[in-house]
């Protein structure tokens, strides 16, 4: 396991240059990203280590015939490329090759949260905090989402894959205890990645759970804290990192 005091400390550019790899920044903030990109050696070059970094990622992944519709929506998705980053097209591409591609870019996108500054952190729930992660996967073994929680600050990480896509109902995170029920986090965003403060009330429930799962709910509806009202699409088993 790698000794989080091993891993040298990302500054703002590169964290910026990480973002833009990753395709996350807003529309306006990434065309100014770019015009950087094109006239910063320094910020391209950190651009192109991402690129480099997060496509190694895909080597390890087993080529798969894709559906028919993969490779138009990520096609669709990508700005023309700039000369300082022809890579930019190859990376994505490589990843549209395999079903799990996108399990990895949501992973990639949770490293990328955690490296951001958050709010000030909350008293911790344990003397020795660590971080869990899991992989929540749907009942037909597809990853709906990566998640990953720090009980130092009481912050929970989101990356969600497009398998829910599509679905007009909202999606609920709940914490599953170890002994027995559920306890409700809240709806979350099943389309994009986010960063949720759980604050002190929930801190403790997520520092004891041992799996993770998301329900399905109507439209403006909120379910009770302890039973979901619709149905559970995805779960997964919360891991020691």
């Amino acid at each position: 396991m790698t000794d989080p005091t091993d891993i040298p400390p990302i500054d703002d550019d590169q964290a910026l240059a990480g973002e833009l790899a990753l395709r996350v920044l807003p529309p306006a903030e990434e065309s100014a990203a770019r015009a950087r990109e094109a006239a910063d050696a320094a910020f391209a070059a950190h651009v192109e280590a991402w690129n480099e970094q997060l496509a190694g990622l895909a080597e390890e992944i087993a080529p798969v015939e894709p559906s028919a519709w993969v490779w138009p929506r990520v096609e669709a998705g990508i700005a023309p490329p700039v000369a300082a980053n022809d890579n930019s097209v190859v990376f994505w591409r490589r990843w549209a090759i395999g079903s799990t591609g996108l399990l990895a870019a949501s992973l990639a996108a949770v490293v990328m949260l955690m490296a951001q500054p958050g709010p000030e952190p909350i008293t911790p729930v344990a003397p020795m905090a660590v971080t869990r992660v899991a992989t929540l996967t749907l009942e037909s073994g597809a990853a709906a989402m990566t998640l990953a929680y720090d009980p130092a600050t009481g912050e929970l990480y989101l990356a969600p894959t497009d398998a829910m896509a599509g679905d007009v109902r909202i999606p609920h995170l709940w914490l599953v205890m170890p002994e027995g029920g559920v306890q409700l986090v809240g709806a979350i965003d099943g389309s994009t990645i986010s960063r949720h403060s759980l604050g002190q009330t929930l801190s403790g429930p997520a520092g004891q759970a041992n799996a993770v799962a998301v329900s399905m709910e109507a439209p403006g509806h909120t379910p009770a804290p302890n039973k979901p009202d619709g149905p559970v699409v995805a779960q997964g088993e919360l891991q020691r990192l």
